[in-house]
């Protein structure tokens, strides 16, 4: 098919061009390569007479197909909005591992709401989205929050004027993770592949996140201090290496740009020389060999308690906190809220604070 003839005017929006067997021909079809897109409809003739004035005829027609659609084309929908939003300069500014979250959460939005007017939504319409996954609680929350930061972007803008996600309360997910008692960290240590000790190692004595430890660079370490840009965060941190880490970082190989390695050996270049140098983990790659190595039967005292990787690092907060760090140091190292770490703080002192009236209790006690 041949191009069309360049015209000698601008058309107008929802025009699109097409020459066949010598001819031009002219076709109306709004959101022309989207989803939303109609049927193309022919607007018969030229849009210009031969000596180039406008053809009335056809920009009637023209104008008569545009009023039509136009009353039928949503202008403020949640599609629209979510399309706007995720091509913002706010969006390509989050971290990756929250636009990737973000982006599953208004993939729920967009399946529930995509033609529904933005300025209609009410706080009933949002907490029965939310109660559509009640059945797990913290993605629940974490749908409000995304839909949350979807309006906040969007009321400067001028698509509504409040955000109804703020009268939301959130779901109750009890107290997360369950940090790692001493004994069961003693317990993976001597039992554990080495590999993913050292991974454990690594989250407990930096107070990180998986994610953050396997992107750790022997470049990373100097002066006794490990440097961190937090993935979810963006949080930059220097955390200085508590003693029980250097110690398993110095018996480390340094076969790899990356401190941590699985026991894979990395493939090496065409025609390159032979290398010894190990794999750098992948996040799926390790929790795929983590929960291999929960699942054997030297591990069940782990399985008992439901411990997971990421109580490490809660168990990292409690032990900073009983060792009598503050909240503001706690928070130095872990790039946690305040709010988050006071949150785990009171769990602490009330331990502190009940061992103490028991001991109090006793020693006032005249029969003991």
């Amino acid at each position: 098919m041949a191009r069309p003839r360049k015209p000698r005017f601008v058309l107008p929006p929802h025009v699109n061009p097409v020459r066949a067997r010598g001819k031009d021909y002219y076709y109306f079809q709004p959101q022309r390569g989207t989803p939303r897109a109609g049927q193309p409809i022919r607007i018969p003739g030229y849009p210009a007479n031969p000596d180039g004035s406008p053809n009335e005829e056809w920009w009637n027609a023209y104008r008569k197909l545009a009023g039509t659609i136009e009353e039928k084309t949503p202008t403020g929908t949640f599609a629209l909005l979510i399309d706007a939003y995720q091509e913002s300069l706010e969006w390509k500014g989050l971290s990756a591992r929250t636009r990737k979250e973000w982006e599953r959460h208004l993939k729920t939005v967009r399946n529930a709401w995509a033609e529904l007017q933005v300025r209609g939504v009410e706080p009933k319409h949002v907490l029965a989205l939310r109660d559509t996954r009640a059945k797990t609680p913290a993605n629940a929350n974490n749908l409000i929050r995304a839909l949350s930061s979807l309006f906040i972007w969007a009321m400067p803008r001028g698509w509504r004027g409040d955000n109804p996600c703020r009268i939301i309360p959130k779901l109750k997910i009890g107290d997360g993770y369950a940090p790692w008692p001493w004994e069961e960290i003693e317990h993976f240590a001597k039992h554990a592949r080495p590999d993913l000790w050292h991974a454990a190692a690594l989250a407990l004595y930096s107070g990180q996140r998986l994610s953050d430890a396997l992107k750790v660079k022997w470049s990373d370490i100097n002066n006794g201090q490990i440097s961190v840009r937090q993935g979810k965060t963006g949080k930059f941190l220097w955390i200085p290496i508590h003693r029980k880490l250097a110690a398993i970082l110095e018996a480390l190989p340094r076969d790899s740009i990356y401190v941590l390695t699985s026991s894979r050996r990395a493939r090496r270049a065409k025609n390159a020389p032979k290398s010894s140098g190990r794999r750098p983990w992948t996040v799926d790659g390790f929790k795929a060999s983590w929960s291999n190595e929960l699942n054997r039967e030297l591990m069940k005292p782990l399985r008992a308690k439901r411990l997971v990787f990421h109580g490490l690092r809660k168990s990292a907060v409690v032990m900073l906190l009983e060792a009598g760090a503050t909240d503001a140091e706690v928070s130095a190292v872990t790039g946690q809220s305040r709010e988050m770490v006071e949150h785990y703080s009171r769990q602490v002192n009330q331990r502190k604070l009940a061992a103490a009236a028991i001991l109090k209790w006793e020693a006032a006690d005249p029969q003991s």
